[in-house]
């Protein structure tokens, strides 16, 4: 997910996979922009049936006008000391003057590998993943939910790079749970297409909650820590 979370049967397969109205255009900002304010660095419990399997987090890191989003999800599902299934997926996404320039990602799914290696180029957006090589429009972005703008944006998985044709509804406002057992009000999206998935973004418009639908009935929770 980036953890490009669900598509997959578990527990062999997790796959998160991982844009507007006029009524979204209050919480949304440019497609190509990052959302902010934002803290320093998101952290996140990833629940199965109310049980920790994971945690995902993102450290941002500024460097002048240069943006990095260091992103780590790991998961495991075992049956006592037995793992049925394991996951891991390191990226690192790059602005530059509010602008996405480039994505370099690496994922385990269960001893699969994948790697993708997105670049801005005056053709759009180059993305390299599996021997091939695909042009996304300009506008295009990765799927990695922590910025609000993947909402209204042309998505691109970055798990294994191929295009997604999900697109985001706004929901309205409601409250969210965290990790620690607090309420939040948050903007409510549900992506529709093959994978189907939910975001929240509360009043900082700062990624609060993910929750995905897995093809075996089951449900993943992101819960903020």
């Amino acid at each position: 997910m980036t953890c490009n979370a669900t598509g997959q049967t578990l527990p062999r397969r997790i796959f998160v996979r991982g844009a507007a109205t006029a009524a979204m255009a209050a919480y949304l900002p440019a497609a190509r922009a990052v959302s902010s304010p934002r803290p320093t660095g998101l952290a996140f419990a990833v629940m199965r049936h109310d049980s920790a399997i994971g945690t995902h987090t993102v450290r941002f890191e500024n460097r002048g006008t240069t943006l990095l989003a260091h992103i780590d999800c790991t998961l495991r599902i075992a049956f006592g000391p037995i793992t049925l299934f394991r996951y891991h997926h390191h990226g690192v996404e790059r602005w530059e003057n509010g602008q996405f320039t480039a994505l370099d990602t690496t994922t385990d799914n269960n001893g699969t590998p994948f790697s993708v290696n997105a670049r801005r180029t005056p053709a759009g957006i180059e993305i390299r993943a599996g021997g091939t090589t695909r042009i996304a429009p300009p506008g295009a972005l990765p799927l990695t939910h922590w910025n609000e703008a993947c909402m209204s944006a042309t998505l691109f998985n970055p798990q294994d790079g191929t295009p997604l044709k999900e697109t985001a509804q706004f929901q309205g406002h409601d409250e969210v749970l965290l990790a620690d057992g607090r309420r939040v009000a948050a903007a409510h999206y549900a992506m529709q297409g093959a994978a189907p998935i939910e975001d929240w973004y509360d009043t900082a418009r700062t990624w609060t909650a993910l929750r995905a639908h897995v093809k075996d009935g089951s449900v993943l929770e992101y819960r903020r820590t």
